[in-house]
């Protein structure tokens, strides 16, 4: 008999079923537990008093291998399989668990999120624990699945670097042979040296921040999706931005029904609301803020402007010059604006993006004011010596992507293993 899982199961079926325990509960003459597969959860029903020992000696988590037939049920408890329940035949322990350090089966996440992290690949089993990481799976998934729609093609830049892409010491150093190297900021060069001959370019992977926050949307690895796209200035980089982005929440709302529901959350397709940087500040001002040019957004600008336009994608563009990196387009040097924008959704600021330099000599001009020694450069400054054409892109945070639409309090319940400055395991 091969194995069937949860989620497929049929009244009147004779089945062989593989998963955890998650709940017991024993009667005089009658027994029950609650069976959990990657699938779901179902309600078994143990009549046999031959088995009953085994339930006796079971502990919460084991791993269990059970026969029976599938009869028609009314269950009234939630998140398990309501219409059907299963008459055990046949139980066998295939590896019994020990005292769990964390419990999996609790109505409300009681434990604290740094012990729950200590013992993640327990923590995880919880239904409103892996309900993110499927609805992350989600985001992924449908973020590759958009560009290869549209014809990108996907890259794998470096992870180890000689040069910092963004400025700035706060890298990671690695001992790469007899020479100093850095784990990778950014793929944002790199991406850009393949927009210019592949025109439409996209990737996936893990980038390393050395930053020394403590904050509960800042963690030191990160999990960045790419986009750089040649012909392309700042404004349609933007739209290309919010298309996804609804792109990706669509997908949630067809796949991940259940762990929205799960997790009590009404999740809509966002709107949109472009706004140039100072118009952003004036808005923030009228809300009791006193912000002036040059002034960065903190969390609880953030806030506020998700506050001001709900539901919605905010993009804020046409930042000063001096606030954003040496690749991003001087728009006008006169009115310091450059082509640079960010975008906040959720609570949080999920990208930033822009139009890049395409011209060497303003590339080795913007290095040089940012205090960078462009000879350090130079593999990336001479390529866009022949033939390069205009391009942007973005980088959106897949943890801070996750955070927003699960409406998580800490970026590190999006995250499955979360690095940052207090922790390295597991």
């Amino acid at each position: 008999m091969s194995r069937k899982y949860i989620d497929d199961l049929k009244v009147g079926e004779n089945i062989l079923l593989k998963g955890w325990v998650f709940e017991i509960r024993e009667l005089a003459k009658l027994k029950f537990l609650i069976l959990r597969d990657m699938t779901g959860m179902v309600q078994c029903i143990i009549k046999n008093e031959e088995l009953f020992e085994k339930i006796t000696n079971l502990s919460l988590e084991s791993v269990i291998e059970i026969k029976g037939k599938i009869k028609k049920a009314d269950i009234k408890t939630e998140f398990i399989r309501k219409d059907i329940e299963v008459e055990v035949s046949s139980l066998e322990i295939l590896n019994k668990a020990e005292k769990l350090p964390i419990q999996v089966n609790e109505k409300t996440i009681r434990t604290g999120l740094d012990k729950r992290l200590d013992y993640r690949s327990l923590d995880v089993r919880k239904q409103s624990v892996n309900s993110i990481f499927k609805i992350q799976s989600t985001i992924i998934n449908s973020f590759r699945e958009f560009f290869y729609k549209k014809n990108f093609i996907e890259i794998q830049p470096p992870a180890v670097i000689a040069t910092s892409t963004e400025g700035g010491t706060d890298l990671f150093e690695v001992k790469y042979f007899n020479k100093k190297a850095y784990l990778a900021q950014s793929p944002q060069l790199y991406k850009q040296l393949m927009a210019i001959s592949f025109e439409k370019v996209f990737s996936t992977g893990m980038v390393w921040r050395a930053e020394k926050h403590d904050t509960s949307k800042h963690i030191n690895e990160i999990m960045q999706m790419d986009s750089e796209i040649a012909f392309v200035d700042d404004m349609e980089a933007m739209e290309y931005l919010e298309e996804i982005v609804k792109f990706i929440v669509k997908k949630v709302l067809e796949k991940n029904e259940k762990e929205l529901k799960i997790l009590g959350l009404k999740l809509k397709v966002p709107n949109s609301k472009y706004l140039r940087y100072r118009e952003a500040i004036a808005l923030l001002n009228k809300k009791g803020f006193k912000l002036k040019v040059g002034d960065d957004f903190d969390s609880e600008a953030e806030r506020k402007l998700c506050e001001i336009f709900p539901e919605t994608i905010i993009f804020i563009y046409e930042w000063p010059i001096d606030m954003k990196p040496f690749y991003i387009w001087p728009k006008d040097e006169k009115k310091n604006i450059s082509a640079g924008f960010d975008a906040i959704y959720g609570g949080v600021e999920i990208s930033s993006g822009g139009q890049r330099v395409h011209v060497s000599d303003i590339l080795i001009k913007q290095l040089k004011s940012k205090k960078l020694n462009p000879s350090n450069f130079s593999w990336y400054v001479d390529s866009f010596r022949y033939g390069a054409p205009i391009h942007s892109g973005w980088s959106i945070g897949l943890e801070r992507l996750t955070q927003a639409i699960c409406e998580l309090k800490n970026i590190r319940e999006g995250t499955l293993f979360p690095r940052d400055r207090r922790r390295l395991t597991p």
